[in-house]
């Protein structure tokens, strides 16, 4: 809902957003939808004649993209949307999304859209909780496959042949530098880490400058997921994979070694901020913000946080990722983010929820995200529509040469039982205790492809890629 005091700009946005909501939707045709009024239809009123409402539900736990959203679905609600008789109702959760969509799909009670996990979207399809696309046959799913197909993977966005979700957005990674402790630690643009061992080197002056109030390098394994986002995704450009060999069909977390025992150098040589151990993501970057941390790694949706959430009080700059020996042969990868999957209940009134989900995924909404620095559009004909530069610091850096990245295709250990300790739990032990780095990832190796010979052949085969589509 817009607040009646959000003012002149504010007002001037919703009329610039109603007008795209006539251009994102006016070219969507019937769905080829039933003759009755929708399930759920609601009367607008008591004036004889007028246009009955029906209600598409939409859940999602995108907290950052609420203020932006909110105001499409005003525009919509306002423009087209009532024009053809749709209202949409928008909820963005907490933390308690998942328990919440969970529950909901259980009883039967799910939203017509919401937000989709590839953590779990799987067994939603198995357990008839979602419909694809093509069920929905339609000239707006049909226009929705074509244009995101291209991008979409197997076992993410394609299960079983057919279209459950499409993605939105992607993540790209690159490596912060705090300028103004790299210039007390004597550094210059000319220092920029290419290597790992590099990174050591420069983390080890920067606690030498900082003399106690400053360290060189972050870490934060409160928060696992971390060690994937900052340390093994990226790694992807040098290793070819993510931990999973698309080409071999085999587990090699043992790739990361070499990184990895640089990392828990910097430990020893005691330049990684103290309280590592338990520290979460969040006190992490906001140590990153207040000007204590040299260099850490950094995801494109990290822009906003050290902008908005927790804004910076050093001077920083983006590079690019270091890798072990400085090259790497492989392009850069990026994460694929998710937006919408369909409900089961959405099927009683299909041809209105299928025009809501086009409004949304349009490139005249995605644009609007990308001027504001909130998320890079898959699509780079959303891209193109954008009327400004984005707004954040850094985020044109995590922008740049995404034509050519690789859009990291699943991996089974989602589908596997794995005995002992997952492959983030092992690494942050070693970061935290030390060890024999490359034998504990070949135990994790074994126990990862030991798991494997549980799936069959054609489930495996869903899986297989080759180097050719991951090389530069």
């Amino acid at each position: 809902m817009i607040k009646e005091d959000f003012g002149m700009k504010g007002l001037k946005r919703v009329m610039a957003l109603s007008l795209a909501a006539v251009m994102a939707v006016s070219g969507i045709s019937g769905c080829g939808g039933k003759g009755d009024a929708p399930a759920g239809a609601q009367s607008s009123g008591g004036q004889a004649g007028a246009k009955e409402i029906d209600t598409v539900v939409v859940w999602s736990d995108n907290i950052s993209q609420k203020p932006i959203r909110d105001e499409q679905v005003a525009a919509f609600n306002e423009g087209i949307g009532k024009e053809l008789g749709i209202k949409v109702e928008h909820t963005v959760y907490g933390s308690d999304y998942m328990d919440t969509i969970k529950l909901a799909a259980s009883n039967g009670d799910a939203p017509d859209l919401f937000r989709s996990d590839s953590k779990w979207l799987t067994d939603f399809v198995r357990a008839g909780y979602v419909v694809p696309l093509e069920e929905l046959d339609c000239e707006a799913s049909r226009n929705l496959i074509e244009m995101f197909d291209p991008y979409c993977l197997k076992q993410r966005h394609v299960i079983n042949g057919k279209h459950y979700t499409l993605p939105y957005s992607i993540t790209t990674y690159k490596f912060l530098i705090n300028e103004d402790l790299w210039a007390k630690a004597g550094l210059t643009e000319a220092d920029y880490p290419k290597t790992w061992a590099q990174v050591r080197e420069c983390a080890a002056k920067i606690t030498k400058a900082g003399n106690g109030d400053a360290f060189g390098f972050g870490l934060g394994l409160g928060s696992l997921w971390t060690l994937s986002t900052y340390l093994t995704m990226p790694a992807g450009k040098w290793t070819g994979h993510y931990g999973y060999d698309y080409e071999k069909q085999q587990f090699d977390y043992s790739a990361y070694a070499p990184m990895l025992e640089q990392v828990y150098g910097m430990v020893e040589d005691k330049s990684v901020l103290p309280g590592y151990e338990t520290m979460d993501a969040d006190s992490l970057r906001a140590q990153f913000s207040a000007g204590v941390i040299g260099m850490m790694p950094a995801a494109s949706f990290d822009c906003a946080l050290y902008n908005v959430q927790f804004p910076a009080e050093c001077d920083w700059s983006v590079i690019d990722v270091p890798t072990v020996t400085g090259d790497n042969e492989f392009k850069d990868f990026v994460q694929p983010a998710d937006l919408l999957c369909i409900g089961v209940n959405a099927k009683d009134h299909y041809e209105n929820v299928m025009k809501v989900m086009e409004y949304f995924y349009s490139d005249e909404c995605a644009a609007e995200f990308y001027e504001e620095a909130v998320l890079i559009p898959v699509r780079k004909e959303a891209i193109e529509l954008a009327k400004k530069e984005p707004a954040g610091k850094g985020f044109a850096e995590f922008a740049e040469g995404i034509e050519n990245t690789f859009l990291m295709e699943m991996s089974p250990d989602t589908v596997i039982k794995v005995k002992g300790l997952t492959y983030r739990e092992v690494i942050a032990n070693y970061l935290t205790v030390g060890g024999d780095i490359k034998e504990l990832l070949g135990e994790v190796d074994s126990r990862y492809n030991e798991a494997l010979k549980d799936i069959s052949p054609d489930e495996l085969a869903l899986y297989l890629s080759t180097n050719d589509v991951i090389k530069k």
